[in-house]
């Protein structure tokens, strides 16, 4: 610590003033009125130095013209390098002399940060399961699909041949459709829950459907499916609902749903 700042600090105390009531009067942060009964001046805003020594001297009942004029003494290159010497030797601490105020402010900034942190997890880890299991539309605000409109759209799908009659080159040639996928599956969320559905041979697909949802599949012979609860969905086979295939609660695994089950 320089002299300069000694004085300052000593005048200060001599007076019964706190750098707690120099901030409240003249606005400037504690940290700054700390550097300057430190003496650390490099630390404080370059621009501001001058009128942060004026306004403390002011604070503490002493001439500022006077305290600039001693400023600007022991601010030379010697002082400078002096100083600059304390604090790398790790003499230079700063003052406890941090209000519970202030503390409380800056418990206060960390939890909002900490809070802020957590909701823009939430919000990812939402916004992932939502679109894990492909976008689904809500049952009730969607007409559904009849079986029959499903086969119709896959035979445009699929290749036509044509076959005519050598007997009368006069009549129209008939298209013959080639076997199309003959199972349709519907799963609707009865509840929240999670599915695992394998198609024939395919590989197996899986995720999450919110209650509400309903997800339909095609196979040509069997379906293979996993539910998280097996009570929490309702099955249409072509258009029919089938017997639920667990209860509520209960895990099922690899249940076979065939063309059998419409019998």
């Amino acid at each position: 610590m320089n002299h300069f700042s000694e004085e300052l600090r000593k005048e200060r105390e001599a007076r019964n003033i706190t750098l707690f009531d120099i901030s409240q009067k003249t606005r400037i942060s504690i940290k700054y009125l700390q550097a300057i009964d430190q003496g650390a001046f490099d630390i404080l805003p370059q621009t501001y130095v001058r009128a942060f020594i004026k306004a403390y001297a002011e604070a503490i009942g002493m001439d500022p013209s006077q305290i600039l004029k001693k400023y600007e003494i022991h601010s030379t290159p010697e002082h400078k390098e002096e100083t600059a010497s304390v604090r790398d030797e790790g003499k230079f601490t700063m003052r406890p002399e941090t209000t519970e105020h202030e503390l409380k402010r800056e418990k206060r900034s960390r939890s909002f940060v900490a809070l802020a942190v957590i909701a823009l997890a939430v919000g990812v880890a939402s916004y992932i399961i939502f679109n894990y299991f492909n976008t689904v539309i809500p049952a009730n605000s969607v007409k559904e699909t009849a079986f029959q409109d499903v086969v119709k759209e896959q035979e445009k799908l699929q290749p036509v041949h044509v076959v005519a009659d050598s007997l009368d080159s006069t009549k129209i040639a008939k298209p013959e459709m080639t076997k199309i996928d003959s199972l349709v599956l519907r799963i609707v969320a009865n509840d929240s829950v999670w599915v695992t559905i394998i198609r024939d041979t395919l590989p197996p697909r899986s995720g999450y459907m919110l209650r509400g949802r309903y997800r339909t599949y095609v196979a040509k012979k069997s379906f293979s499916l996993s539910l998280s609860d097996g009570g929490s969905v309702r099955l249409l086979l072509n258009g029919k609902e089938i017997a639920p295939i667990g209860n509520k609660g209960k895990r099922v695994q690899n249940i076979k749903i065939s063309a059998d089950q419409l019998n």
